[in-house]
C-alpha cells in the first residue's frame, strides 16, 4: 500500500512538471517576461507547486527549452540520416534550429544566458552527431581531422550569429551554406545567392551595431 501511495505521488510530480512545461512554453510564446504566477495559473496549479519543481525562472526557461529539443530535434535526427546526404542533413538541422529559435523568442527572452544555454543542449546530442560526422567524413563531404565534439560549437555559433539580430531564409540559406562549405573546403558548392535587399539591410544592420560599439567606446573613454 505504502508502494502504491509512493508511485502515485511520483505519477502527480511528473504530471505536474509536464503541466508546468507545456504552460510555460504557452506563455512565453505570448510574453517572455511573464510572470511565474502567470505560468502557475495556466497550467492550473499553484505558485508554491512550481517552485517545488522549478525554483526559479532560469531553470524553468532550461527544462522548457530542452523539452524542445527532445520533441524536435531528436525525430529530425532520425528522418535526415535515413533520407539526406551527411551534409544536408547537418544543414537541414541547423535550418531546424534557426526556425525555432525565431518561433520561441519569448522563450530565449527569459533566459539567463541563451549561448550558454543552447552549447550545454547541444552538447547532449554529441553521439548522434558523432555518427553523422563520421558517415559525413567517409563520403568526403567534411574534413577527416573535425571531431564530434566540434559539431555542437558549430552549431552554436550558427545559432547566435543568425539569430542575433535575426536573419532571413535567404541570408540563413546562404551562410549556412558557406559554413558547412568551410568545413569541407575542397568539397565547397556555389554559395546560394543573395538577394540584393537582404544585402542592403545586412550593410544597415552592422552600421547601426558599429555605430553603438563606437559610441560605448567613447562613453568609456570619457568616464
Amino acid at each position: 500500500m505504502a508502494d502504491e501511495a509512493v508511485k502515485s505521488r511520483r505519477r502527480d510530480a511528473t504530471s505536474n512538471a509536464g503541466r508546468l512545461i507545456t504552460a510555460a512554453r504557452s506563455v512565453f510564446a505570448r510574453d517572455g517576461q511573464a510572470s511565474l504566477e502567470e505560468i502557475a495559473a495556466e497550467a492550473g496549479l499553484g505558485i508554491a507547486t512550481l517552485y517545488r519543481h522549478f525554483p526559479n525562472r532560469d531553470l524553468l526557461a532550461r527544462a522548457v527549452y530542452r523539452s524542445i529539443f527532445d520533441t524536435e530535434l531528436v525525430p529530425l535526427l532520425t528522418e535526415s540520416c535515413a533520407e539526406k546526404t551527411p551534409r544536408a542533413t547537418f544543414m537541414a538541422i541547423a535550418d531546424r534550429l534557426l526556425d525555432l529559435v525565431d518561433r520561441e523568442r519569448g522563450l530565449i527572452a527569459s533566459s539567463a544566458n541563451f549561448a550558454v544555454l543552447t552549447d550545454e543542449l547541444l552538447r547532449d546530442f554529441v553521439d548522434p552527431f558523432a555518427v553523422l560526422l563520421r558517415r559525413a567524413q567517409d563520403a568526403g563531404e567534411m574534413r577527416a581531422d573535425l571531431q564530434p565534439h566540434d559539431i555542437p560549437r558549430v552549431f552554436s555559433m550558427l545559432l547566435v550569429g543568425l539569430s542575433t539580430p535575426r536573419a532571413t531564409p535567404a541570408v540563413r540559406r546562404r551562410y549556412l551554406s558557406l559554413a558547412f562549405d568551410a568545413l569541407n573546403p575542397p568539397g565547397a558548392e556555389p554559395l546560394p545567392p543573395l538577394d540584393e535587399q537582404d544585402a542592403i539591410d545586412g550593410l544597415r544592420t552592422g552600421v547601426a551595431t558599429l555605430r553603438i560599439a563606437s559610441s560605448l567606446s567613447g562613453r568609456d573613454e570619457r568616464s
